[in-house]
């Protein structure tokens, strides 16, 4: 009789476990799916913020919406998690500026937000610069 009882309660145990392990399962696919999202939206605003870094000689309304375009292509089907609610170019004389936002309504709606910028230079002016001073260094 007693051999019996021993079964029936390591059945009892398991239906009460599982769920919670399978929980707890499920809530760690999902954190890791957001951590892989977060990093592809990173990765993608630090490529555009060097790719329009690198075309210094082009306008900033031209660069500006040329980055727009080319943000929504990159990551388009390389998510898995998040949805990108907000696409951000900003380009100045300076610098280049790419945010993405994104959200999910998995674990209460996990939200992110990823900025990364990139300064233009300008190498003709740095040499100048440089050789002006070279030149001012020489006199005194």
């Amino acid at each position: 009789m007693s051999a019996g009882w021993k079964r029936g309660s390591f059945t009892v145990e398991a239906s009460i476990l599982m769920p919670f392990l399978m929980w707890i399962i499920f809530v760690m696919l999902c954190l890791g799916l957001f951590w892989h999202d977060r990093s592809v939206l990173s990765a993608c605003a630090s490529e555009l913020a060097g790719k329009g870094a690198a075309r210094k000689y082009e306008t900033e309304a031209h660069l500006e919406s040329w980055l727009s375009t080319e943000a929504s292509a990159l990551v388009e089907d390389r998510l898995y998690l998040l949805k990108v609610t907000d696409i951000t170019v900003k380009v100045t004389a300076e610098q280049v500026t790419v945010a993405y936002a994104g959200s999910s309504p998995v674990l209460g709606g996990l939200q992110t937000k990823e900025q990364e910028k990139a300064g233009r230079k300008n190498p003709v002016n740095l040499l100048r610069k440089t050789r002006l001073l070279k030149e001012l260094a020489g006199k005194v």
